[in-house]
Parts: structure tokens; C-alpha cells; sequence
């Protein structure tokens, strides 16, 4: 599987579960759905650990990155889930879906990588369309 077609089943695959996480949401508070969700993951870690056997070293220079990663992921999770129980998900999804924007200029902030015109008229073209679709 290239890139591409992962990239285009992730999007279907995100779609969906924003979908059915929102229609949980009726069912069930951000605390149960966040421990119902982490259930999964721990469960698809483990078969993954058991049956891949990934060497983890943990005094690699990047795994303080990777675990402070992780946090925050948990803390995006969990605050995604009160924003989709108690927001519209047409609105909250997308709006939440912009966070390559933050990447972007803190990879320009901080690592100094280039942010061409194109990618700079993308970042404001997708703030402008985050308006719109926000707007009621």
C-alpha cells in the first residue's frame, strides 16, 4: 500500500469514526467513551508489541518527544470527546481537524523548516473555510 492510498483510507477511516463518535455521544458521557476507546488501543498495542516484538528504547533521544506526544494526544482525545458530546460535529471536526496548522508554524517557529506562499495561502484558505462552515 503506497502513501496515497493510506492517506485516503485514513481520511475515510477518521471520517467515519468522528461519525460514530458522535452518535456515541448520545449514548454515552466523554469519560466512557474515552475508557471504551482506550480499551481498543490498548488491546491493538499489545497485539501489535506480541506479535511485531518492536524494540522500544527508552533512552533513545526521542523518546521524550514521543512520550510527551502521547501525552498531549491523550489530552486532545479526551477534550475532543467533551467538544463532540456537547458541540455539532460539523463543526467540531473540522474545527479540530486544522491542527496541521499548529504544525506547520511550529515547524516554521522552531525548526525553520520554509513555508512556501502556497502553504501559506492553504493555512488561511482552510482558517477561512473553518468560518464558514462555523458560522450558523
Amino acid at each position: 500500500m503506497n502513501w496515497l492510498v493510506s492517506s485516503f483510507l485514513t481520511m475515510i477511516c477518521w471520517g467515519v469514526w468522528g461519525l460514530l463518535l458522535k452518535i456515541g455521544s448520545k449514548y454515552f458521557n466523554w469519560q466512557q467513551i474515552f475508557i471504551i476507546n482506550s480499551i481498543i488501543t490498548l488491546i491493538a498495542s499489545l497485539l501489535i508489541f506480541f506479535l511485531l516484538r518492536p524494540s522500544l528504547n527508552v533512552h533513545s533521544a526521542g523518546f521524550g518527544y514521543v512520550l510527551a506526544a502521547g501525552v498531549l494526544g491523550i489530552v486532545a482525545l479526551i477534550v475532543f470527546y467533551y467538544a463532540l458530546g456537547s458541540g455539532k460535529a460539523i463543526i467540531v471536526v473540522p474545527l479540530t481537524a486544522l491542527y496541521p496548522v499548529v504544525t506547520t508554524i511550529l515547524s516554521y517557529l522552531l525548526l525553520h523548516e520554509e513555508v512556501s506562499l502556497r502553504k501559506g495561502l492553504g493555512i488561511v484558505l482552510a482558517l477561512v473555510a473553518i468560518l464558514f462552515i462555523s458560522l450558523e
